[in-house]
């Protein structure tokens, strides 16, 4: 492993402005970003001092650590896990773990892209993007999300505007000179410490016995409430792909409509199980106007009912595609 080596006590102790080694590459303290349990640096390398090796991250890097607060053998070994899991995908629509560091005192460090932003600091600005901004950001999402179910059997379960990120996509710049920022940027899907993994080699890997109950009950009990299925509340039961579908389906509404179905006085969860978000998400889809082949498409992701939601990325992605095109005719008829 890479040594990160700095003057301070913990890399949570670094400031704006600290000198950082990633092995012999100095890099500056951009900025920090705290989460529930993680921290997020983002440094740039110290053009007043070269280093005499190419460095893997090149001109800016981001680090995810623990915070120290909220640190133990059950945190560690979550965050272990992730960065197994993650350390095997390479794919456009997933952020990029590069290397492994060894922060000594402070464990394991993942070194990923520096990227822009986050969808929710879009959504914040935007409020509410157009149908085919919000259509492309859930497709970029939708193949991330196959890629890593396919490759190792890999749930998500933890899909919110937090957790995906977006960056320049060379690809999108040169074919679209004239436009938006964000009709230029890739979205990709970050944070996989509470994935669920099927693959029994996988598991095998990361130190999870084949058989071993932690590895079904996929830590139903953990996740942002406002994006979570309603099964995953229930003790038992097996999360799957349809668990994913149905974040899919809440970050589409939200970017579309630019709120979530849920009262402010009723809590969420209440509302996930009486199936009232499904009735309040059904009226605010009409009031704002959604082409009807969008909102049942959202509706069909949303629904309490997993086994009524759509059971793979590919079939779903298809419904995506084919709902989009059909709103050009849809809205002839209405406007036209």
């Amino acid at each position: 492993m890479t040594p990160l080596n700095h003057s301070r006590s913990s890399i949570a102790n670094l400031r704006k402005g600290d000198e950082v080694f990633v092995g012999e590459t100095p890099y500056l303290v951009r900025t920090a970003a705290k989460g529930g349990m993680g921290l997020v640096f983002l440094l740039d390398q110290d053009q007043k001092r070269p280093s005499r090796r190419m460095s893997v991250h090149g001109l800016r890097i981001a680090l995810k650590t623990i915070l120290p607060e909220v640190m133990s053998d059950t945190v560690r070994t979550m965050f272990h896990r992730e960065l197994a899991v993650w350390a095997a995908f390479r794919h456009p629509n997933v952020v990029a773990l590069n290397e492994i560091l060894d922060g000594g005192p402070d464990g394991w460090i993942a070194a990923m892209d520096c990227c822009q932003g986050s969808l929710r600091d879009h959504i914040n600005r935007t409020k509410r993007l157009s149908l085919k901004a919000a259509t492309d950001i859930v497709g970029d999402m939708l193949d991330g999300l196959h890629y890593a179910y396919e490759r190792d059997r890999v749930l998500h379960l933890d899909i919110k505007p937090e957790n995906v990120l977006y960056n320049w996509d060379i690809g999108l710049m040169l074919r679209r000179k004239k436009g938006q920022d964000s009709e230029k940027w890739r979205f990709m899907l970050s944070d996989w410490g509470i994935a669920s993994i099927k693959q029994e080699k996988l598991n095998e890997v990361i130190g999870l016995p084949r058989d071993n109950k932690a590895c079904l009950d996929t830590f139903n009990n953990m996740g942002t409430i406002l994006y979570m299925a309603p099964e995953r509340f229930l003790r038992g039961y097996q999360s799957s792909v349809a668990s994913d579908v149905f974040s899919l389906g809440m970050i589409y509404f939200e970017m579309l409509v630019g709120m979530l179905p849920f009262s402010m006085h009723v809590h969420p969860i209440e509302e996930l199980f009486s199936g009232s978000y499904f009735e309040n998400a059904t009226a605010l889809l009409r009031k704002a106007d959604i082409p009807t082949p969008i909102s049942s498409l959202i509706l069909g992701c949303i629904t309490p009912e997993p086994q009524k939601r759509p059971s793979s990325y590919p079939r779903l992605r298809t419904c995506l595609l084919s709902a989009y095109k059909s709103t050009d005719s849809f809205l002839s008829k209405l406007f036209g």
